[in-house]
């Protein structure tokens, strides 16, 4: 798995949100709960770091994500950010569009969105299903020396996938920040899209699962 060399390595646009210390809504109102505003920029995977060391429990994007976007970039650059949220385990309150024809469940590893605006019509059984069947390390990754292991239950069904490759660790740096499509070639694009590593929006891809940051008992996954 290799990337082409000009790749981009920062959130493709920003990403204005609200911050809390605090997920309950009476805690909220405590003062110093409020953690303020922020619009993330640059590097996903630090900036949410910044936010986890800072204290924060839940972030409420601003922006509807909508994965029907042509261009793909501000869709992609929410989505990592929520998939990061979501490797830290802070709680996201966000919204999302699905077009008639695309399947939510390739994100169903994400923190369950607010609400989903479906043009198919069914988007509050697709929340409420959402909801009820995300857990934590849903699609998510670890590295060792030599590999990378992917460990995906998003289809109910168990499967694990080990990487090794001497070049995947500078492509997926730079996917998890999200790229262009056109920085991999076709063959990449296409193989890492079927196995689900990959999602696509628009013009751009990003690399889907997150990082398992602690690693759970096996009884306490489904």
């Amino acid at each position: 798995m290799s990337a082409r060399p000009a790749v981009a390595s920062g959130i493709p646009a920003p990403v204005p949100m609200e911050l809390w210390k605090e997920r309950d809504p009476a805690a909220r109102r405590i003062p110093g709960v409020y953690a303020g505003r922020a619009d993330l920029t640059g590097d996903p995977l630090a900036a949410v770091s910044r936010l986890a060391a800072d204290g924060v429990q839940l972030a409420r994007l601003d922006d509807l994500v909508d994965l029907g976007d042509p261009d793909g970039a501000a869709t992609v650059a929410a989505l990592c950010v929520v998939r990061e949220l979501t490797s830290h385990g802070i709680a996201v309150d966000w919204t999302i569009r699905l077009p008639a024809a695309q399947d939510w469940r390739p994100l169903s590893h994400l923190y369950p969105p607010a609400a989903v605006a479906s043009e198919a019509g069914d988007g509050d059984r697709i929340a409420a299903e959402w909801r009820a069947t995300f857990h934590v390390a849903m699609c998510g990754y670890r590295a060792g020396p030599g590999f990378l292991e992917v460990r995906d239950r998003r289809t109910g069904t168990f499967k694990r996938l080990v990487l090794r490759n001497p070049g995947r660790e500078e492509a997926i740096a730079a996917l998890l920040r999200g790229v262009r499509a056109t920085a991999l070639s076709p063959a990449v694009t296409e193989h890492y899209l079927r196995a689900g590593l990959l999602h696509r929006t628009g013009r751009y891809v990003w690399w889907a699962p997150y990082r398992i940051r602690r690693w759970p008992l096996s009884e306490t996954i489904p």
